[in-house]
């Protein structure tokens, strides 16, 4: 017997700002708050090469290959 189930699965989370990668720091300095943007701070082109990377780990991370892109 085969059964399928249908599922609503919801979307990745946006998150409101990036990150600025920091060095590390020694413990004995205590917690820093990272610096961070807005994504609205950021310029098309850099919020668009963050979600390309952003897809590319997701498909890595599955074992999957990113389905052939249509042209612009």
């Amino acid at each position: 017997m085969k059964v399928s189930v249908d599922v609503t699965l919801r979307p990745f989370t946006v998150p409101n700002f990036v990150l600025i990668e920091e060095k590390e720091r020694p413990r004995s300095e205590g917690f820093v708050e990272p610096q961070k943007f807005a994504l609205g701070d950021l310029s098309s082109e850099t919020l668009e090469k963050l979600c390309e990377e952003f897809t590319d780990s997701v498909f890595k991370k599955a074992g999957k290959n990113r389905p052939p892109q249509e042209a612009k």
